[in-house]
């Protein structure tokens, strides 16, 4: 008989039991006062899973595959995390890590080093970004890179309603640039068609589109654009979006108060 699967993949679906007595996993122990010493922690059941989204992407995540990754039963693991959405908590939270990043002074340099921060963190793990762009985890990680963040705008007369839009602005900007990434990586491995040959092929079809007069800014773009690179494209857009964040909150150039 098949063993059975509570949940099968991650991310769980936004409905919430809120009659379930169990408190969400942050404030649960990670094993009982009493009893042996488990075998297994959430850390490394997190960690199976993302080596495993990071390979086969996010659909491969299952209670089921993880266990046979580590060579036992699906039901041993439910008991450190009984539901797909503690999974999928403990699974974003530790994919998103935590590295330190202390002030400098000089808030548009510690922004632009938060976003290429956050940019590689999201490429490292293609399907987070869609993870992020839902509902909070609020995990430790999540939290604690919350804080760094928001010290980057402290000191700069900014209530804290402002600190959170310069802060989640980037986040935002950051987490969409990098979807659009890795949906254009995604696209090329369907199809097999790097953007090169994608290009070449669509030719045709382009060269008759221009030939009608009825599109003159396609016409510009394939004559005038320069067509730069993912990561000058990433950098024109931070820039941009900093002088607007600068234009919008003068004082961030200014002293710390």
């Amino acid at each position: 008989m098949a063993e059975p699967e509570p949940h099968d993949a991650v991310p769980p679906s936004d409905r919430t039991d809120l009659n379930d007595p169990q408190p969400i996993i942050w404030l649960r122990p990670e094993r009982g006062a009493r009893g042996p010493m488990p075998a297994y922690s959430r850390e490394r059941i997190a960690e199976v899973a993302i080596a495993l989204a990071d390979g086969e992407g996010i659909e491969a995540v299952t209670m089921r595959r993880i266990a046979k990754e580590l060579g036992t039963g699906a039901m041993t693991l439910y008991r450190y995390l009984p539901t797909k959405e503690d999974l999928y908590a403990v699974v974003v939270d530790q994919a998103l890590g935590f590295e330190p990043q202390e002030p400098t002074g000089d808030v548009r340099a510690d922004l632009a080093t938060f976003a290429r921060r956050y940019r590689e963190t999201l490429r490292r793990h293609p399907w987070l970004a869609h993870a992020v762009a839902s509902r909070p985890v609020m995990g430790p990680n999540m939290l604690r890179g919350n804080e760094r963040d928001l010290a980057l705008v402290d000191g700069r007369g900014l209530d804290i309603d402002q600190m959170m839009q310069v802060v989640n602005l980037i986040r935002h900007w950051v987490t969409g640039a990098t979807q659009a990434e890795t949906a254009e990586r995604e696209a090329a491995l369907r199809s097999g068609m790097d953007r090169t040959t994608w290009q070449q092929r669509m030719g045709p079809y382009i060269r008759e589109l221009l030939a009608t007069g009825a599109f003159p800014y396609l016409d510009r773009m394939v004559r005038e654009a320069r067509h730069p690179s993912r990561d000058d494209r990433f950098e024109t857009g931070l820039a941009v979006l900093l002088d607007g964040i600068e234009a919008r909150f003068p004082a961030l150039a200014g002293p710390r108060r």
